[in-house]
């Protein structure tokens, strides 16, 4: 017979293998991918956010947030080798908002346990986390680099939304549309572990409440795309990208509707889906 300590006992070092495992495939996932600049040179595309968003989504806040902040770190010192980083800067940026990220992804998660819920927690905890990550870095920028801090002050706001659009738009066509598929494909070894831990199960939910929470979170990343494609935000948040193709400033804007587009989809499947499990 387990006492309640011993219980604790396994609990606690199960929970500590699970951020080892998340920091360790994070740190990994990230570095893949880290030879692909944001427009302005500083930071990186991460689709490897999929990772600690899965460890965050099922077992829980804590264990989402320091897999992602410990991970974060680590793939930026395998970075720094190659000179893409440095460890104050992911410290001052990369570590807080990794870790505010998802540990806000895991609490509303928990709190609400609907995939309707998860849409919206995605987005949420995405925007941020990767807003304070944004601040981070033109922090880091402006107090280390003379140019960056001659700059006016809406430029630097501009470098933080642009920094937030970049992220998010290049992150959410990963967490929202793949969840589903990864949590299928791991539910057996899952749910086999169930006791060591608490897992937090995913409902169904209402088909209506999922549709419409897909539709609103499309609905703002559209209108984030309008913003920056056709008002004069968009060439604020770019005056300081250090890449001169305007081909990419292009795609780069286009971020926001192809994953506007991919969420809708997203809600649309996952209607049929949520309708057929019921009717099954």
């Amino acid at each position: 017979m387990v006492t309640l300590e011993e219980n604790k006992t396994v609990s606690s070092a199960f929970k500590l293998s699970l951020i080892s495992i998340s920091a360790a495939l994070y740190a990994v996932a990230i570095t893949l991918t880290a030879f692909i600049p944001t427009p302005w040179g500083v930071g990186s595309f991460r689709p490897g956010v999929l990772v600690p968003a899965y460890f965050a989504l099922i077992y829980g806040p804590f264990v989402g947030g320091m897999g992602a902040a410990i991970g974060c770190f680590i793939g930026d010192l395998v970075q720094s080798a190659f000179g893409l980083t440095t460890p104050l800067l992911s410290l001052v940026a990369g570590v807080p908002g990794n870790f505010v990220g998802f540990f806000l992804m895991g609490w509303l998660v928990k709190k609400y346990r609907s995939w309707s819920a998860f849409t919206i927690a995605s987005f949420v905890s995405l925007l941020v986390g990767n807003a304070v990550c944004a601040i981070g870095v033109v922090g880091y920028l402006s107090i280390f680099f003379p140019a960056w801090a001659s700059l006016s002050i809406d430029i630097k706001l501009g470098a933080i939304f642009g920094f937030t659009f970049f992220w998010v738009g290049t992150m959410i066509p990963f967490v929202i549309p793949l969840m589903p598929a990864v949590l299928r494909a791991v539910n057996p070894v899952l749910f086999s572990n169930k006791g060591k831990l608490e897992i937090i199960e995913i409902t169904w939910g209402k088909t209506t409440a999922t549709l419409r929470s897909t539709i609103f979170v499309s609905l703002v990343l559209a209108g984030l795309y309008a913003i920056v494609m056709f008002t004069p935000l968009g060439n604020l948040i770019f005056s300081e990208a250090v890449t001169g193709s305007s081909v990419y400033t292009y795609w780069v804007k286009s971020l926001m509707l192809i994953a506007s587009a991919i969420v809708i989809a997203f809600g649309f499947v996952m209607t049929v889906l949520i309708r057929r499990k019921k009717l099954s």
